[in-house]
């Protein structure tokens, strides 16, 4: 915001614009720069330009001008075409986004006697903390945002075919505050270990979107929301989003000196890795440079996965746990989910229809011992083709899970045995290869 103040009240006009500045750029034949035309000692005159301004995605700003003169209006432009209803003395910006960087705003000034023109005042967007530290990690030049997925055995030996460690990167070409949605697709999977095959498959996320049942692939849109960082999973079809998170609280963390005693955040999200000695080399160190990415997440939408009832599959024809009866049907009898330890009936939940689908919810959360996360989930059952499914929804706002670490190894139960992390970790390529290079497997 700029203000002015003038001695001469009466002949001082108060001008209040915000503006994100960000960029060069061209701008209209007014826009080059100030001017009047006068035909009369009372013209008006622009006392204090309004001045260049930057902000975040989805802020606002207001520009200041001051102009003397009397029976002063006022026409607000941005790259020299005239703003509807911005004929105030102040004009402020609606939320801007990747477009709006660069943009060029001027006014102009009239009274009976003349016309001035103000100088070009140029919005820039510019990156909150937290989408910087997400651009240093995975904008090129940058080498990308690494992460790892294992099954290992907290302590003793591994077995090729079921115990497994393998990484992936994703990386941008383009920043999303300029460039507007990024996507990201996430690389093949690489195996890091020596002795253990990768997985044959893994089953899919599916997800219950628009009336169907839909994969989601390995393809993310990325975009800037305020000072966060928005991430949409995307379908098989890379286009349509199967659900969105809003990623924050980013925190960079260096990794130095020997690998096995590494930061407890970091060592607790790979649990495996650290607490069975038969994984990493004791004497094995992080490379220079190494660091790792810890961040938030929560979700944006209801989320309602879907999952098979019996037979795995790996394709949208997820397996129903009734056939050929409708849902009030099988609730009204019961459903036994052994995953959760309970038999879900009609009273226990309550019946929505989402995207004309009908969906029994239940009122209680699943347990941690079923879901092995801290993400809050609750039990679903829908109706769909004349067959009832089972899933879980993970409701809008909820902070998602990250992993979990062995904190009580002589806990009577799993819950008991296991703490569940509310974070999640990226690492850039230095850290990742000195884990690779420690490895024993």
């Amino acid at each position: 915001m700029v203000s002015m103040k003038h001695k001469n009240a009466a002949l001082v006009a108060a001008i209040s614009v915000l503006v994100t500045a960000c960029g060069g750029g061209g701008g209209s034949e007014d826009a080059g720069k100030a001017g009047t035309s006068n035909t009369g000692s009372d013209a008006p005159a622009i006392a204090t330009q309004p001045a260049n301004a930057t902000v975040l995605t989805d802020g606002t700003t207001t520009f200041t001008v001051v102009a003397t003169g009397t029976g002063l209006a006022y026409q607000w432009k941005k790259n020299g075409t005239a703003i509807a209803g911005a004929t105030s003395a102040s004009y402020q910006t609606p939320p801007v986004s990747y477009g709006d960087n660069g943009a060029q705003y001027t006014v102009v000034v009239t009274n009976a006697a003349g016309t001035a023109t103000s100088a070009v005042a140029q919005l820039t967007l510019k990156l909150s903390a937290n989408q910087q530290a997400f651009e240093d990690l995975i904008l090129a030049p940058s080498a990308g945002s690494y992460f790892l997925h294992w099954n290992l055995n907290y302590s003793g030996g591994q077995t090729s075919g079921t115990n497994y460690a393998y990484s992936d990167l994703g990386q941008l070409t383009s920043s999303p505050l300029t460039a507007g949605p990024q996507v990201n697709a996430q690389t093949a999977p690489r195996n890091i270990t020596a002795t253990l095959a990768l997985p044959a498959s893994s089953s899919p996320t599916r997800v219950l979107k628009n009336g169907a049942v839909i994969v989601v692939g390995s393809s993310s849109k990325v975009s800037y929301v305020s000072s966060d960082v928005r991430v949409d999973s995307l379908a098989a079809d890379n286009t349509t989003v199967a659900y969105s998170e809003i990623r924050s609280n980013y925190e960079t963390v260096a990794l130095t000196g020997a690998v096995v005693s590494a930061a407890a955040d970091f060592a607790h999200f790979h649990n495996s890795f650290f607490s069975n000695a038969n994984v990493l080399n004791a004497t094995a160190t992080y490379a220079a440079g190494s660091s790792y990415l810890k961040f938030a997440q929560t979700n944006k939408g209801d989320r309602f996965n879907a999952f098979d009832c019996t037979t795995a599959t790996t394709g949208a024809s997820v397996t129903p746990c009734r056939t050929n009866m409708t849902l009030t049907a099988a609730m009204t009898a019961g459903i036994v989910s052994n995953s959760d330890g309970t038999t879900y009936r009609l009273a226990d939940g309550a019946v929505r229809t989402v995207d004309g689908v009908p969906i029994w919810v239940a009122t209680n959360p699943r347990p941690q011992s079923a879901t092995l996360s801290s993400t809050v989930q609750y039990r679903i059952y829908f109706e769909l083709g004349g067959n009832v499914y089972t899933g879980a929804l993970i409701k809008d706002g909820t902070v998602l899970g990250g992993s979990y670490y062995v904190s009580n190894p002589g806990g009577a139960t799993v819950t008991d045995r296991l703490t569940f992390l509310p974070f999640d970790i990226r690492m850039n390529k230095a850290a990742h290869d000195s884990i690779v290079a420690a490895m024993k497997i």
